[in-house]
Protein backbone atom coordinates (compact mmCIF):
# COMPACT_ATOMS: atom_id res chain seq x y z
CA UNK A 1 0.00 0.00 0.00
CA UNK A 2 1.61 3.60 -0.97
CA UNK A 3 2.31 5.64 2.29
CA UNK A 4 -0.01 8.44 0.65
CA UNK A 5 -3.23 6.52 0.49
CA UNK A 6 -1.95 4.80 3.82
CA UNK A 7 -2.47 8.12 5.59
CA UNK A 8 -4.95 9.63 3.71
CA UNK A 9 -7.36 6.11 5.20
CA UNK A 10 -5.88 6.99 8.98
CA UNK A 11 -6.90 10.44 8.21
CA UNK A 12 -10.46 9.57 7.38
CA UNK A 13 -10.51 6.97 10.15
CA UNK A 14 -9.73 9.48 12.57
CA UNK A 15 -11.88 12.16 11.31
CA UNK A 16 -14.67 9.45 11.47
CA UNK A 17 -14.17 8.26 15.02
CA UNK A 18 -13.88 12.34 15.86
CA UNK A 19 -17.17 13.16 14.49
CA UNK A 20 -18.90 9.72 16.25
CA UNK A 21 -17.42 10.94 19.44
CA UNK A 22 -18.70 14.13 18.64
CA UNK A 23 -22.21 12.93 18.01
CA UNK A 24 -22.34 10.95 21.04
CA UNK A 25 -21.24 13.56 23.06
CA UNK A 26 -23.94 15.99 22.06
CA UNK A 27 -26.09 13.40 22.83
CA UNK A 28 -24.89 12.97 26.70
CA UNK A 29 -25.03 16.73 27.33
CA UNK A 30 -28.71 16.84 25.94
CA UNK A 31 -29.15 13.62 28.31
CA UNK A 32 -27.52 15.79 31.33
CA UNK A 33 -29.56 18.28 30.40
CA UNK A 34 -32.77 16.85 30.40
CA UNK A 35 -31.97 15.27 33.90
CA UNK A 36 -30.89 18.42 34.97
CA UNK A 37 -34.14 20.11 34.15
CA UNK A 38 -36.25 17.46 35.50
CA UNK A 39 -34.01 17.21 38.78
CA UNK A 40 -34.90 20.98 38.77
CA UNK A 41 -38.77 20.81 38.85
CA UNK A 42 -38.83 17.80 41.31
CA UNK A 43 -36.90 19.77 43.67
CA UNK A 44 -38.76 22.92 43.19
CA UNK A 45 -42.01 20.96 43.64
CA UNK A 46 -40.89 19.31 46.73
CA UNK A 47 -39.83 23.20 48.04
CA UNK A 48 -43.12 23.98 46.98
CA UNK A 49 -41.85 26.47 44.45
CA UNK A 50 -43.14 24.66 41.10
CA UNK A 51 -46.12 27.27 40.73
CA UNK A 52 -43.43 30.10 41.01
CA UNK A 53 -40.28 28.36 39.32
CA UNK A 54 -42.77 28.06 36.30
CA UNK A 55 -44.24 31.76 35.77
CA UNK A 56 -41.22 32.58 34.58
CA UNK A 57 -39.21 32.34 30.75
CA UNK A 58 -37.20 28.96 31.02
CA UNK A 59 -34.09 30.82 29.51
CA UNK A 60 -33.96 33.32 32.65
CA UNK A 61 -35.16 31.11 35.79
CA UNK A 62 -33.08 27.93 34.54
CA UNK A 63 -29.70 30.37 34.61
CA UNK A 64 -30.42 31.53 37.76
CA UNK A 65 -27.21 31.72 39.83
CA UNK A 66 -26.89 34.07 43.05
CA UNK A 67 -23.19 34.68 42.06
CA UNK A 68 -24.35 36.04 38.34
CA UNK A 69 -27.02 38.60 39.83
CA UNK A 70 -26.26 41.85 38.67
CA UNK A 71 -25.28 44.85 41.61
CA UNK A 72 -28.93 45.85 41.48
CA UNK A 73 -30.31 42.91 41.75
CA UNK A 74 -27.56 41.93 44.58
CA UNK A 75 -28.88 44.91 46.99
CA UNK A 76 -32.46 44.21 46.16
CA UNK A 77 -31.90 40.60 48.13
CA UNK A 78 -29.37 41.90 50.32
CA UNK A 79 -31.41 44.37 51.61
CA UNK A 80 -34.30 41.73 52.24
CA UNK A 81 -32.01 39.41 53.18
CA UNK A 82 -29.74 41.39 55.92
CA UNK A 83 -32.18 44.71 56.69
CA UNK A 84 -30.32 47.78 57.92
CA UNK A 85 -26.98 45.42 58.43
CA UNK A 86 -26.01 45.75 54.92
CA UNK A 87 -25.27 49.70 55.45
CA UNK A 88 -22.51 50.79 56.99
CA UNK A 89 -23.17 53.39 60.61
CA UNK A 90 -22.70 56.38 58.60
CA UNK A 91 -25.31 55.69 56.42
CA UNK A 92 -27.50 54.60 58.79
CA UNK A 93 -27.28 57.68 60.56
CA UNK A 94 -28.09 59.67 58.04
CA UNK A 95 -31.04 57.42 56.91
CA UNK A 96 -34.47 59.27 57.25
CA UNK A 97 -36.08 57.17 60.16
CA UNK A 98 -39.28 56.62 57.54
CA UNK A 99 -36.77 54.32 55.56
CA UNK A 100 -35.16 52.70 57.87
CA UNK A 101 -38.66 51.59 59.71
CA UNK A 102 -39.77 50.33 55.83
CA UNK A 103 -36.57 48.38 55.76
CA UNK A 104 -36.65 46.80 59.00
CA UNK A 105 -40.54 45.78 58.22
CA UNK A 106 -39.32 44.23 54.93
CA UNK A 107 -36.56 42.82 56.23
CA UNK A 108 -38.63 40.86 59.32
CA UNK A 109 -41.05 39.71 56.58
CA UNK A 110 -38.03 38.42 54.86
CA UNK A 111 -36.95 36.49 57.93
CA UNK A 112 -40.93 35.25 58.57
CA UNK A 113 -40.59 33.40 55.02
CA UNK A 114 -37.05 32.24 55.05
CA UNK A 115 -38.16 30.74 58.50
CA UNK A 116 -41.56 29.34 56.98
CA UNK A 117 -39.51 27.49 54.25
CA UNK A 118 -37.51 26.07 56.95
CA UNK A 119 -40.34 24.69 58.26
CA UNK A 120 -41.85 23.62 55.19
CA UNK A 121 -38.74 21.73 54.40
CA UNK A 122 -38.43 19.99 57.67
CA UNK A 123 -42.17 18.89 57.26
CA UNK A 124 -41.28 17.36 53.82
CA UNK A 125 -38.17 15.51 55.37
CA UNK A 126 -40.12 14.02 58.26
CA UNK A 127 -42.64 13.12 55.50
CA UNK A 128 -40.21 10.76 54.10
CA UNK A 129 -39.42 9.71 57.51
CA UNK A 130 -42.74 8.82 58.43
CA UNK A 131 -43.45 6.94 54.97
CA UNK A 132 -41.49 4.28 56.27
CA UNK A 133 -43.94 3.18 58.70
CA UNK A 134 -46.86 4.00 55.89
CA UNK A 135 -48.49 0.64 56.40
CA UNK A 136 -49.12 1.44 60.34
CA UNK A 137 -52.01 2.86 61.42
CA UNK A 138 -49.71 5.42 63.26
CA UNK A 139 -47.64 6.06 60.31
CA UNK A 140 -50.41 7.33 58.14
CA UNK A 141 -52.03 9.40 60.72
CA UNK A 142 -48.01 11.05 60.54
CA UNK A 143 -48.30 11.17 57.00
CA UNK A 144 -51.77 12.72 56.51
CA UNK A 145 -50.87 15.76 59.05
CA UNK A 146 -50.81 18.65 56.54
CA UNK A 147 -48.04 21.24 56.80
CA UNK A 148 -48.64 24.00 59.43
CA UNK A 149 -46.69 27.44 59.74
CA UNK A 150 -45.49 28.09 63.49
CA UNK A 151 -44.28 32.03 63.25
CA UNK A 152 -43.44 31.73 66.90
CA UNK A 153 -40.66 29.21 66.57
CA UNK A 154 -37.70 30.11 65.27
CA UNK A 155 -36.21 27.21 63.21
CA UNK A 156 -32.58 27.77 63.86
CA UNK A 157 -31.12 24.94 61.17
CA UNK A 158 -28.90 26.50 58.57
CA UNK A 159 -29.49 26.95 54.69
CA UNK A 160 -27.00 24.31 54.29
CA UNK A 161 -28.01 22.24 56.51
CA UNK A 162 -31.13 22.42 55.07
CA UNK A 163 -30.29 22.15 51.82
CA UNK A 164 -31.41 25.39 50.49
CA UNK A 165 -29.77 27.82 48.15
CA UNK A 166 -29.95 31.39 47.99
CA UNK A 167 -31.75 31.06 44.87
CA UNK A 168 -34.28 29.06 46.32
CA UNK A 169 -34.84 32.01 48.57
CA UNK A 170 -35.23 34.25 45.50
CA UNK A 171 -37.78 32.55 44.06
CA UNK A 172 -39.54 32.27 47.35
CA UNK A 173 -39.08 36.12 47.66
CA UNK A 174 -40.88 36.17 44.34
CA UNK A 175 -43.50 34.58 45.09
CA UNK A 176 -44.15 35.97 48.27
CA UNK A 177 -43.86 40.03 46.88
CA UNK A 178 -41.12 40.54 48.15
CA UNK A 179 -38.62 40.92 45.47
CA UNK A 180 -40.46 41.58 41.86
CA UNK A 181 -42.00 39.14 39.48
CA UNK A 182 -39.74 41.19 37.05
CA UNK A 183 -36.86 40.19 39.38
CA UNK A 184 -34.83 38.43 36.72
CA UNK A 185 -35.40 40.73 34.21
CA UNK A 186 -34.03 43.70 36.14
CA UNK A 187 -30.38 45.50 35.00
CA UNK A 188 -30.01 48.69 37.26
CA UNK A 189 -31.82 51.51 39.42
CA UNK A 190 -31.96 54.34 37.04
CA UNK A 191 -32.50 56.70 39.74
CA UNK A 192 -29.23 55.61 41.85
CA UNK A 193 -25.90 55.29 41.54
CA UNK A 194 -23.09 53.67 43.43
CA UNK A 195 -24.15 50.18 43.68
CA UNK A 196 -21.17 48.44 44.00
CA UNK A 197 -20.63 45.04 42.13
CA UNK A 198 -21.73 42.68 45.11
CA UNK A 199 -24.49 45.09 45.81
CA UNK A 200 -22.67 46.11 49.19
CA UNK A 201 -21.32 48.59 50.89
CA UNK A 202 -23.30 51.12 48.44
CA UNK A 203 -23.02 54.72 48.68
CA UNK A 204 -26.93 55.65 48.25
CA UNK A 205 -27.33 57.43 51.93
CA UNK A 206 -25.59 60.52 51.15
CA UNK A 207 -25.14 63.54 54.30
CA UNK A 208 -28.25 66.32 54.02
CA UNK A 209 -27.55 68.84 52.65
CA UNK A 210 -26.30 72.06 54.36
CA UNK A 211 -27.78 75.83 54.06
CA UNK A 212 -25.39 78.23 55.36
CA UNK A 213 -26.18 81.66 56.57
CA UNK A 214 -23.88 84.97 57.41
CA UNK A 215 -22.69 83.57 61.01
CA UNK A 216 -23.63 79.64 61.31
CA UNK A 217 -24.08 76.95 59.00
CA UNK A 218 -27.07 74.79 60.01
CA UNK A 219 -27.85 71.37 58.59
CA UNK A 220 -30.67 71.01 57.26
CA UNK A 221 -33.45 67.86 58.01
CA UNK A 222 -32.01 64.74 57.24
CA UNK A 223 -34.40 62.96 54.52
CA UNK A 224 -34.05 60.72 51.72
CA UNK A 225 -35.62 58.70 49.65
CA UNK A 226 -35.41 55.15 48.82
Amino acid sequence: MPPFYFYTTIQTFINFYIMLSQKQLNKLEKAKAIHKLKNREERYAYLGLLSEYQLHPKNLIQDLEYTKLNPYQHYLFKRILHGLNMYTKDEVNFMHWDKKRRISKVWKRGQDVINELKQYVCYQKSNSLFSIFAKSEAGQQLLNQPFEYLPDYNNKMSLKELGLKYEDIIIKFMQEGLLPKNFLLLKSDPNEKGIKKNGSDKQRIHPAKKTVSKQVSNVSGKNTSM
